[in-house]
């Protein structure tokens, strides 16, 4: 779950950090900020700098409504102008090689970070003292080092706290009255949202509020850990995408693009999902209008291919949809889940054509495009 700066500012806010004063308060200078998940704001003309109430507005006005990396721009944070004689760059996440905590520190934060230097300090505590060791071993002296380290020791507190993975702080500017964050980027752990009471809307992937197709997909795997049938990300194309995991799902998802096809979806279902579970997803996939629909996977070891194809076979008897699907999949009971798939085909008159593992998945994704190009012509 990925935090705009005006929510991430108003957490950290709550576990004791300052950030500048929200809002219009008299003829102050003002920074003006659309609220989207997107990167070089400023650049882009998503940060505007005003003189007073009536120009804070004017550029409120400006900004609320257009468009900034592709993404609406709905709320615009306005809030009072800082002085500051130092900014620097903090961030706190987790070490891929450790895996733990680590914190990113730079001396010259601001625009351009990722061209600086900076320096890590893994973190085993919230310890304080190592905070001003790091800052000492980085050419920080005197009371700075107190400092700065209580405040660094804080924003861990509450990325921790926070079930954090990644916050980010750019600038963490330093003024006459202490530590002020000008600009805050956070990542939250959406498995551990069952220890917090948030109500941030519900955000895909890329960064946008998920659409209703991924909120029911999601409540899919809700209280019910049988398998994963509920990882749905919607996409702007027009097949959909029944994919069965097993580590090949983004290697098919390349040879459907190969083949000229723009999916409509990226989903994954593995560990022996039950009947419903299947069934719930493959609703979901085909509520959106298709021109096909490619239900692959490799050989499955673990999963029940019978079950899993009784929820998709239900789907097909209440959806009888009429493009071209294409199923390639095998493992235990394929031969029952198969013999199943046929049955169906003749009574529902399915436009659907089926293969076992003696054909290569990325294979089929050819067969599939061949087949939505006859069927677009048949509707022209």
């Amino acid at each position: 779950m990925k935090l705009q700066e005006n929510e991430a500012k108003k957490l950290l806010k709550e576990h004791g950090l300052t950030v500048p004063q929200r809002g219009l308060d008299g003829d102050k200078e003002y920074v003006v900020k659309a609220q989207v998940l997107a990167n070089h704001r400023k650049e882009n003309g998503g940060i505007k700098f005003a003189k007073g109430e009536k120009q804070a507005k004017a550029l409120e006005k400006e900004i609320k409504g257009t468009q900034l990396e592709g993404q609406d721009i709905q709320d615009v944070l306005i809030e009072e102008k800082i002085d500051f004689q130092e900014e620097y760059y903090v961030s706190f996440t987790y070490d891929t090689e450790t895996r733990k905590p680590a914190l990113i520190f730079s001396k010259e934060g601001g625009t351009g970070i990722e061209n600086r230097e900076v320096s890590k300090l893994p973190l085993e505590d919230t310890s304080q003292f190592r905070f001003r060791q790091f800052l000492a071993e980085n050419g920080f002296e005197g009371k700075e080092i107190i400092k700065l380290g209580m405040e660094l020791q804080k924003l861990f507190e509450a990325f921790l706290e926070a079930d954090g993975r990644l916050l980010e702080i750019n600038p963490l500017a330093k003024t006459d009255d202490g530590y002020v964050i000008l600009d805050a980027m956070m990542d939250l752990d959406d498995d551990a949202s069952y220890r917090h009471s948030w109500d941030y809307p519900e955000r895909s992937a890329f960064d946008r509020e998920k659409t209703s197709r991924e909120i029911r997909a999601k409540k899919i795997d809700e209280n019910d850990h049988r398998g994963v049938a509920g990882k749905y990300t919607e996409l702007e194309g027009d097949i959909g995408m029944m994919l069965a995991g097993g580590g090949a799902s983004l290697t098919n998802m390349d040879a459907l693009i190969a083949c000229g096809g723009k999916p409509a979806n990226y989903t994954e279902y593995g560990g022996n999902p039950p009947t419903e579970k299947v069934y719930k997803l493959s609703k979901v996939i085909m509520s959106k209008e298709l021109n096909g629909l490619w239900h692959v996977g490799g050989t499955a070891n673990n999963t029940d291919v019978l079950r899993t194809m009784k929820g998709f076979v239900q789907a097909l008897e209440e959806e009888k949809p009429d493009y071209p699907i294409v199923i390639r999949r095998d493992g235990p009971n394929a031969d029952e889940a198969f013999e199943l798939l046929r049955e169906k085909k003749e009574e529902l008159d399915l436009n659907m054509k089926l293969f076992r593992n003696d054909t290569p998945m990325t294979e089929t994704a050819e067969t599939l495009m061949e087949m939505v190009e006859a069927f677009k012509e048949d509707e022209k």
